[in-house]
């Protein structure tokens, strides 16, 4: 019996390095997608028991993906694949749904077994997931962490410059809702603007500047 997989990525190595760590596996893709938000109707349609999401996925954020995926896929497992491992970020993708979180240092062997747990009903964390969740936990108060998952991804796709409009779209509400979330943000983290959300956001490590080796 085949497992059908889904990947979601805007990277052609990604897709390929996954497309070889599944061959010879019960793991069948059956599509992937570059296209973005207007594609999520070929996921449906496919109907995967597991969808593998990159971190660098089309125009919609991870946290916007994973949000939609459970609710219109809610069967469906998702496995989030990071590069750049943030514990307020995993814990919202965790809070959002997500079942699985990996890194790009888990070899191949390692990636397929957290598959199989995944599909076992668990919850798979890479080791260094589960170490920055843990630090996350101990660590001095993130403000960050005051939001709620659905606050949180629209605070992600606001720092990302996507207009209200374009947000309401992407999470199926309408502009007011969108706008009530944004005033809730501000009031929760104590900023009046979406450029002091952007500069708080830097300064706690929700984004950041990227070298070709690391964030920086």
């Amino acid at each position: 019996m085949t497992i059908p997989v889904f990947v979601v990525s805007g990277q052609a190595i990604f897709r390929e390095m996954l497309t070889h760590t599944l061959r010879a596996t019960e793991l069948r893709l059956v599509g992937t997608m570059t296209r973005g938000a207007e594609g999520m109707n070929e996921i449906i349609e496919a109907r995967p028991r597991i969808v593998i999401l990159d971190e660098f996925t089309p125009q919609l954020s991870v946290f916007a993906w994973v949000d939609r995926l459970s609710a219109v896929l809610p069967d469906t497992r998702v496995i989030c694949y990071l590069r750049h491992l943030r514990g307020v970020s995993c814990q919202t993708l965790l809070s959002l749904g997500a079942k699985g979180i990996a890194d790009p240092r888990v070899e191949s062997a390692a990636f397929l077994r957290g598959i199989e747990r995944v599909l076992r009903g668990d919850v798979y964390l890479s080791p260094l997931a589960a170490q920055v969740l843990a630090l996350n936990r101990v660590s001095e108060r993130n403000p960050f962490q005051k939001l709620s998952p659905r606050e949180l991804t629209v605070c992600d796709l606001v720092i990302e410059g996507v207009r209200p409009v374009q947000i309401a779209r992407d999470l199926k509400v309408s502009p007011k809702t969108v706008n009530t979330y944004r005033y809730r943000i501000f009031e929760k983290l104590g900023i009046a603007s979406d450029v002091g959300l952007t500069h708080l956001a830097y300064r706690h490590g929700m984004k950041g500047l990227e070298s070709p080796h690391e964030r920086v």
